[in-house]
């Protein structure tokens, strides 16, 4: 594999669109149970602040050197203050406070690396129509002068069945490749509404939500039942230390995964995302095994944020010799 693919991620242009995470890490020494509750006592020592969901991918894009055009909606709170502070000479921040939401927070206590408890403030109602065509405007402004458009849907209720259904159109008018990720974490698939997109994202279980006889013993003519009901262009379902299977292009692939050392696998999928969306279409086998090695970068780091940039090119060339 050549590293000069990497060189090509420099300055793509892309338009995503999609609820932001605020990820919050709060570290400590548990020093026993506490005094009046059954549950354990912990010092904090230290707490990280990471920007998730499709603040995660932005990151991610921005790491390997491409340049995002950013639309998503904050809540009319003090949490989406902390992103006034997100600055990056590639990043175009187009974010529209809602009023009626909260920012949507996911709190994460460990002691050292052991995971204590998850508190999450989300607000999954989906947008009014006035924001609706807000965005749609947005879109349509921007769409024109990206290469690629990338959507992650955590379901969190920014990206209703409007705003898809306007989005899938416009990649389509403007013949710019729509690259999509449904979550099925709190709410059923709703891939259905990504119908016709130019390329959808899959893990096992996301696959097995629109194909329940997804079978890893038949992958390709799994992947060719999932196309078919979507209608789709192309697809690539992520099996994390499996590596991942996609038909692209009309040709079957399957790529090796990279083996780490995992810490956090938390966001991998979007590293996945984020590097293959940053690819070479004409390239979908490298464009795969790239993604495959920053996806599994990603969850040597604890915490959601990206890897090295360097590490990635170091592990390329080192593959190349």
């Amino acid at each position: 594999m050549k590293p000069d693919i990497i060189r090509s991620f420099k300055d793509k242009k892309v338009l995503l669109v999609g609820d932001t995470i605020l990820d919050i890490y709060i570290y400590g020494n548990t020093i026993g149970l506490s005094p009046d509750a059954p549950a354990p006592e912990m010092e904090e020592r230290k707490s990280s602040i990471f920007f998730g969901g499709n603040g995660l991918i932005a990151s991610h894009i921005l790491n390997l050197g491409g340049r995002v055009t950013f639309v998503t909606i904050l809540g009319d709170d003090e949490d989406a203050k902390y992103y006034d502070s997100w600055t990056h000479p590639k990043l175009k921040k187009i974010f529209l406070i809602d009023p009626t939401r909260k920012t949507t927070v996911k709190r994460r206590w460990y002691d050292k690396n052991l995971k204590l408890l998850q508190v999450n403030k989300v607000d999954n109602h989906y947008i009014n129509s006035d924001l609706e065509k807000k965005i749609i405007k947005l879109v349509e402004a921007n769409a024109p002068h990206v290469d690629v458009v990338v959507i992650m849907d955590p379901q969190h209720g920014m990206l209703s069945k409007k705003l898809i259904k306007n989005i899938v159109a416009m990649s389509k008018k403007y013949k710019k490749p729509l690259h999509v990720d449904v979550q099925v974490f709190h709410r059923p698939s709703n891939h259905h509404l990504y119908k016709g997109v130019d390329t959808m994202f899959l893990n096992q279980k996301e696959a097995k939500s629109v194909y329940p006889k997804f079978n890893l013993q038949k992958p390709e003519q799994s992947l060719l039942v999932i196309m078919k009901k979507l209608k789709l262009k192309n697809v690539v379902v992520k099996l994390g230390g499996l590596g991942s299977i996609a038909i692209f292009s009309d040709q079957y692939i399957k790529s090796r995964p990279y083996k780490v050392k995992a810490v956090d696998v938390c966001g991998a999928g979007d590293a996945f995302l984020a590097a293959f969306s940053l690819g070479d279409r004409n390239r979908p086998e490298e464009s795969l095994r790239i993604a495959n090695i920053w996806g599994a970068l990603s969850t040597k780091i604890h915490g959601t944020m990206p890897p090295r940039r360097k590490d990635l090119v170091k592990i390329l060339k080192e593959k190349n010799s």
